[in-house]
């Protein structure tokens, strides 16, 4: 073939009908003339309809290879020739005659192939096989087909199997047409799809040989396109999460958990956080499902800080006019009633008592002094009952008792004076005269040639039972100004001058007053047996506290029963455990699960009423008459008034102001109550004079105001 270019043309010269080609060499001449792009449509020679007709329309008798111009042209070459091998005389020269059954010389063979490329390329093979099979007269059986295959440069393929669609032969050359995926000359090379835009691939393409494929990210799907990638809802499946709330995210999924839970993949479900074993509170932690409380130690003056975590200080919010007077003295310092000053005096010559001192004081009962002898001797006791002044006297083992005069339990100054006068004894209040008993006696009593006379002030210095009717000694009252025996008691004023705690605070109003470190307690029952109803025990608990706060934290009232448990508390808190929010409250809790709250106003200088109700059934908190807000259901209330009444049955004391040395997890505060307040359990005032024990700084019956600003 020669001149083959993008169009082929061939120009066959006519032939003998005995000679003439098949019908379908007729038809591959008939259309030699056409375009190349037409002629390899379907990758093989067009086949006529029954109209002969082939233009734009073929018809494919196996799949279809798809061929450039120039590419088709190159294949048909060779076809071509071997197509007209009928008619070698028209050609130039005929492969076999030439130089199968003769030996042909390189100008023959350039005749046979008629270019230059493939008699190159044949030339040197036939003469290897010449050589190798000797000439054709030799008749050696491998010699034609040796020189037979040389011209076919597909023979053997020299093109990769696995790449290679067909191999071409072409004029001394071959062509590898390559598979989709392969390229390079023998078809070899692995096209990376990969490497041009993701192969199309919008998330992962993995190249192969002769192809790719596109995959997706964990929690992707591919479509099917093959190409792009699509979420997968992992969700869908009820137990991709197990007992945790699943929330698709793209490419992926979570499986959440409610605030102080953590999932576990192991288990599928939700598992509790202990926050306590990362170290969260400064001091004791207390780990619950799904939260954890901190605790301070509230009795050593500390609380919970805003972040819940961490302590601080507490500390006052309201000023106290904590102010004392050094030239008073303070008579209920010793709960004992024993008395705070002792004095003895020793006369050569009989001598008569002289007293005078102002006054003051809110309680109504306990002792002022005593003058005297020993208990089974002669003696006085001047003292209050019910606010009045009362004489108790015993001359010569004969006692009496005299009781006369104002209410002189108002706070306010007044003066008092008690004198021995020739066989009388004057009591009077302000310089007026409210008691004149005769005695049969001397006070003095003369001892181993001296009159002796014993003085004790806010006690006495022997047993109650001793006295002529039994009296409560303890009296929160203050003296000043004070003579006994015409100022022979000058040491007393030196005494009290070095100690703040026998001084008084130099202003008062009514109340009984919480230092911030000190409680007192009380055997209470809480229990009875109905008549109406025989052996049936019913309980309730009641309290009224009128309260004055100076801090926002502190135990009001708390029933501490064995084992340190504290089945009941009132308190002051500033923090809402359950809400973590700081928030000023009143807690009513058995053991330590709060039962109610309402918020008060601590620190605005006022007081306030808050009431407790507690029975079968029923637990009511209020403050200033408004109803708190309960924490518990019905359900969970009943059960803490089961565990309540539990402990009324046996043995529980009443703790006001603080509790002694519980765990700081007993309660839902532990702090010391600081401020003023008064209490009625059960409809009964507690008098702290009364009380199992009293610590000596709180003061039972007098309270320093509120300290107002001054501009």
């Amino acid at each position: 073939m020669k001149g083959i270019s993008d169009s082929v043309q061939l120009h066959v010269m006519p032939v003998p009908a005995a000679l003439s080609p098949s019908p379908e060499d007729r038809w591959y001449d008939k259309h030699m003339d056409m375009d190349s792009e037409d002629l390899t449509a379907c990758g093989h020679p067009f086949l006529p309809d029954d109209k002969g007709r082939t233009k734009h329309s073929c018809q494919c008798s196996r799949p279809a290879v798809l061929l450039r111009a120039r590419e088709a042209a190159q294949f048909l070459r060779p076809r071509q020739r071997r197509a007209y091998q009928v008619f070698e005389e028209a050609k130039q020269g005929h492969l076999e005659r030439e130089c199968v059954e003769e030996v042909c010389s390189k100008e023959e063979a350039r005749e046979v192939f008629e270019n230059d490329p493939e008699t190159e390329y044949f030339y040197p093979r036939y003469q290897e096989c010449l050589r190798k099979y000797g000439k054709p007269e030799d008749k050696n059986p491998n010699f034609a087909p040796c020189v037979q295959n040389l011209p076919d440069q597909c023979t053997p393929n020299p093109c990769d199997k696995k790449g290679t669609q067909l191999c071409q032969d072409l004029m001394g050359n071959f062509y590898c047409l390559c598979k989709a995926g392969w390229e390079g000359r023998l078809c070899n090379k692995d096209v990376n799809e990969c490497a041009q835009k993701n192969g199309g691939c919008s998330q992962v393409c993995h190249n192969k040989p002769g192809s790719f494929q596109c995959a997706c990210h964990s929690g992707f799907s591919l479509a099917s396109d093959g190409r792009n990638c699509q979420d997968v809802d992992e969700c869908a499946d009820l137990n991709t999460c197990g007992d945790a709330r699943c929330k698709n995210l793209p490419g992926s999924y979570s499986c959440l958990c409610d605030k102080g839970y953590t999932y576990s993949s192991q288990e599928k479900a939700c598992q509790d956080v202990d926050e306590c074993q990362q170290g969260r509170c400064e001091q004791t932690c207390v780990n619950s499902p799904g939260s954890y409380t901190c605790h301070c130690d509230g009795r050593g003056g500390l609380k919970l800080s805003p972040d819940m975590d961490t302590c601080e200080d507490i500390l006052p919010c309201v000023p106290f006019a904590m102010a004392k007077s050094v030239k008073s003295l303070y008579l209920g310092r010793m709960f004992s009633g024993t008395p705070v000053i002792r004095l003895r005096f020793k006369r050569l010559q009989p001598t008569r008592l002289l007293a005078e001192f102002d006054f003051r004081t809110f309680d109504p009962e306990g002792v002022l002094f005593f003058a005297g002898g020993r208990s089974d001797s002669t003696w006085i006791v001047l003292g209050l009952r019910a606010g009045r002044l009362e004489l108790q006297l015993r001359y010569n083992g004969v006692g009496r008792i005299t009781s006369s005069g104002p209410i002189i339990n108002h706070g306010m100054w007044q003066t008092i004076s008690v004198e021995e006068l020739e066989r009388n004894l004057v009591i009077k209040v302000n310089k007026d005269a409210v008691m004149k008993i005769a005695v049969a006696g001397e006070l003095f009593q003369l001892e181993r040639g001296l009159y002796h006379l014993n003085l004790t002030v806010g006690g006495i210095p022997f047993k109650e039972n001793d006295l002529v009717q039994p009296i409560n000694p303890r009296l929160d009252g203050c003296m000043r100004s004070w003579n006994w025996l015409n100022g022979e008691d000058s040491a007393i004023q030196e005494t009290v001058k070095a100690n703040t705690k026998m001084q008084c605070f130099s202003v008062t109003e009514r109340g009984s007053f919480f230092p911030g470190n000190a409680f007192a307690f009380y055997s209470l029952n809480y229990t009875r047996t109905s008549l109406d109803v025989g052996t049936e025990t019913t309980w309730k608990v009641e309290v009224v506290a009128r309260i004055r706060p100076a801090t926002d934290t502190g135990v009001l009232l708390a029933l501490v029963g064995d084992n340190h448990v504290v089945p009941l508390s009132v308190a002051l808190v500033d923090y809402h455990s359950t809400k973590k929010l700081k928030k000023q409250l009143v807690v009513l809790a058995v053991e330590d699960i709060a039962l109610a709250l309402m918020e008060i106003k601590v620190c605005d200088s006022q007081e306030h009423i808050v009431t407790v109700s507690l029975r079968d059934g029923e637990a009511t908190l209020e403050v200033d008459g408004t109803k708190g807000q309960s924490e518990v259901s019905a359900t969970q209330l009943q059960e803490r008034l089961d565990t309540l009444e539990k402990h009324l049955q046996g043995t529980v004391l009443t703790f006001v102001g603080g509790l002694p040395d519980v765990p700081v997890t007993s309660a839902p505060v532990t702090a010391y109550y600081r401020g003023c307040m008064t209490l009625e359990v059960n409809q009964k005032v507690l008098d702290l004079d009364e009380a199992s024990y009293k610590h000596s700084d709180i003061t039972s019956h007098s309270c320093p105001p509120v300290e107002h600003a001054t501009l």
